[in-house]
């Protein structure tokens, strides 16, 4: 018996925690004091029935290391047994005696504390440490909705949390208080960089409100603006603006306010020095309600940029000039030729005929008159709707000869239907010139360059691609191909501004431009812009396909005497090709074989005898210099019988060549009695085998 009493502390003296305790204690240290959960602070969750004889309540407290047990009836919380409550009651021999068989509830604690799962930490908190003496360090008890126990929590478990909350929110106060000075002092510092930089700032800044008056503006602002020293606030930015242009800067301002940045040049009066060009820069500042800009004096860079476009596009003339001679000059041979035939044919149905043909040339010179003029003229951009098709075979006319001259074969895809943008024709066909140009140069080490233009729609936008099969760009400089002034060809090719123009005249357009390559899988460019709302065809067909015969005049054969001399001729252009025909035939009274190139030739004169070959040199599948070599190895007597015409003869070393070959040189546009002077020396002599 008397050991028995010995295990109880009678004093309800403090007593060491427990192992639960301890590691529960190492748990929490972990969580924030005003995250701790009320249920994360149970320790322990026994109970005695509140009717329990204390001798069995005893036998429960001996059995573990708990101050406190609760005392439950019918499954719902009544309240705490004490284990320094039961001690006093039995720790005597009479109270012993006495109490042993009574009910668990006379030891129970006289105001215990129980809180519902859910009640605020604070609350739990206040009711528990308000306590004094002995009741200080009674445990509380958290019960659910229906007052079933969950567990009993420690008077120690909730000071500890109290503490740490505690010290929580003075290190929160000190942070805040730090903050504060911190935030008071890098004000002050922003206030001091702001005032540095906007003063020192290289580019002009200026505040102005709604209207355009500068509120505030720094010193770069002035000089560029020539303000004088201490002159007040206040100026309207639209009275420096030309007068022309005050209705757009007016408008600008106007719609600041929901408007996105503004970016672009703008020509300013500037007192004392005139006109000059600005790069305007503009944002709106919602929370003070100003305009800010920034402006920078861009003339003399604008300047240099005209001149080396105007460079670039002197050299993008340079590479053209050759094929626009050529096809001028095959355009003006039959007008030449077939107007002297005018002046000795009597035959109405012949003149009939080399009339027709006669327009016809004029009019496809003058079709590559207005686009050579197109290109040539200013930049003045004139925006109507144009039919990219249409623009797109308009740059063939320009490209056609640098593409024999490369030997690459070009190709386009084009829609059945129109597809029209809102653009300058000029500016569009220079940026597929220049892309086109820039494969072709791309495709010089292929053996079998190919060019492909397409044209489509997507998304609301019309496309343009250009696909070669060349060395294709390097991944490392694929990014910096559209920089000013990178080129990666020798000077004499360009000056690196090609593509960077074709990005300019592109983005002036609202359009995009995006290049995929490969090295040694060639390139693929492609510019979408958007489509026009109404489009309208801007170049019409003015030259109808002239069926041109390839025989002579039946009523200028019907009587002629039979034909002792053959000739061959060939030319890829149809007109000169007929006016070749005529000529001969009237002046030599000869028969007439024609082809288109020198591959269709090479088979004639392999099979036929002919006294006189007379071809161009400049055409596709096989030029008349190849065609000629090859004659020379399948049928050698006939390489002496062969005069050449030409547009543009070429390179000085081809002209040399064809100088060492001995053979007669007819240059485009030539005469009737030109033409006769050459040919006649094969034709009055005896037939060739």
């Amino acid at each position: 018996m008397e050991n028995a009493v010995a295990d109880i502390d009678q004093t309800g003296a403090e007593r060491p925690p427990s192992l639960e305790q301890k590691i529960l204690a190492r748990q929490l240290e972990s969580v924030a004091a005003e995250e701790v959960a009320l249920d994360s602070l149970i320790y322990q969750g026994d109970s005695v029935p509140y009717d329990l004889p204390l001798e069995d309540v005893q036998r429960v407290f001996r059995g573990q290391a708990a101050d406190f047990l609760a005392l439950v009836r019918q499954d719902r919380v009544t309240g705490l047994c004490s284990r320094g409550r039961l001690g006093r009651l039995l720790g005597s021999r009479y109270g012993f005696s006495l109490y042993s068989q009574g009910p668990a509830h006379l030891a129970q604690v006289e105001h215990p504390l129980v809180f519902e799962q859910g009640t605020p930490l604070r609350a739990v908190l206040a009711g528990a440490l308000a306590r004094h003496g002995e009741e200080f360090h009674e445990d509380v008890v958290l019960v659910d909705r229906e007052h079933r126990l969950l567990g009993l929590i420690s008077a120690e478990a909730l000071a500890h949390v109290q503490t740490r909350l505690v010290a929580e929110q003075v290190e929160k106060l000190r942070r805040q208080n730090l903050e504060l000075i911190q935030a008071n002092d890098a004000s002050r510092r922003s206030q001091g960089l702001w005032q540095g930089l906007f003063e020192s700032h290289l580019l002009g800044v200026a505040l102005l409100d709604p209207r355009g008056r500068i509120q505030v503006h720094n010193l770069r602002c002035a000089e560029l603006l020539n303000l004088e020293p201490g002159q007040p606030d206040g100026l309207d930015i639209s009275a420096l603006v030309p007068e022309r242009e005050r209705p757009a800067m007016a408008e600008l301002l106007a719609r600041h306010v929901a408007a996105s940045p503004v970016l672009r040049d703008q020509t300013l009066m500037v007192p004392g020095r005139g006109l000059r060009s600005f790069r305007f820069a503009a944002e709106w500042i919602a929370e003070t309600g100003q305009v800010c800009v920034c402006l920078d004096d861009v003339t003399e860079q604008r300047a240099l940029e005209g001149r080396m476009k105007q460079r670039e596009k002197q050299m993008l003339f340079e590479t053209l000039v050759a094929g626009i001679a050529h096809e001028l000059n095959n355009k003006l041979t039959p007008v030449l030729g077939f107007a002297e035939l005018l002046g000795v044919c009597t035959d109405p149905l012949a003149r009939q005929s080399y009339t027709k043909c006669i327009s016809k040339s004029v009019m496809e010179a003058a079709t590559i008159i207005r686009q050579l003029l197109q290109l040539s003229r200013p930049e003045n951009t004139c925006r109507q709707a144009i039919d990219l098709r249409e623009v797109v075979n308009e740059s063939l006319i320009m490209l056609k000869f640098l593409a024999r001259e490369c030997g690459a074969e070009i190709s386009t895809k084009l829609p059945a239907e129109p597809v029209f943008i809102q653009a300058d024709s000029a500016q569009i066909k220079q940026v597929i010139i220049n892309l086109a140009i820039n494969a072709l140069h791309a495709m010089e080490p292929v053996a079998d360059p190919r060019l492909e233009i397409a044209v489509g729609r997507g998304d609301g936008c019309g496309l343009i691609t250009v696909t070669d099969n060349g060395v294709g760009i390097a991944p490392e400089i694929i990014g910096r191909i559209f920089d000013p002034f990178f080129t990666t060809k020798s000077p004499d090719r360009g000056s690196g501004l090609g593509l960077s123009v074709c990005l300019g005249i592109v983005r002036q357009h609202d359009g995009a431009i995006t290049v995929e390559s490969e090295p040694g899988k060639g390139a693929c460019f492609a510019v979408t812009f958007p489509l026009a709302v109404e489009g309208r065809a801007l170049v019409a067909r003015v030259a109808e396909e002239m069926p041109v015969a390839e025989k002579t005049p039946a009523a200028a054969r019907s009587a002629e005497p039979a034909r002792f001399w053959r000739v061959l001729v060939v030319e890829d252009e149809e007109g000169v090709r007929m006016l070749l025909r005529e000529l001969l035939v009237m002046r030599f009274n000869c028969q007439v074989d024609t082809a288109g190139d020198g591959a269709q030739a090479l088979g004639l004169a392999g099979a036929g005898r002919y006294d006189l070959i007379v071809s161009d040199i400049r055409m596709p599948e096989m030029s008349g210099t190849e065609f000629y070599r090859r004659l020379r190895e399948v049928r050698p007597e006939l390489a002496g019988h062969f005069v050449f015409v030409t547009g543009h003869a070429g390179e000085r070393e081809l002209e040399e060549e064809i100088a060492r070959w001995n053979v007669p040189l007819v240059k485009k546009p030539f005469s009737m009695a030109r033409l006769a002077d050459v040919c006649q020396p094969f034709l009055t002599r005896p037939t060739a085998a």
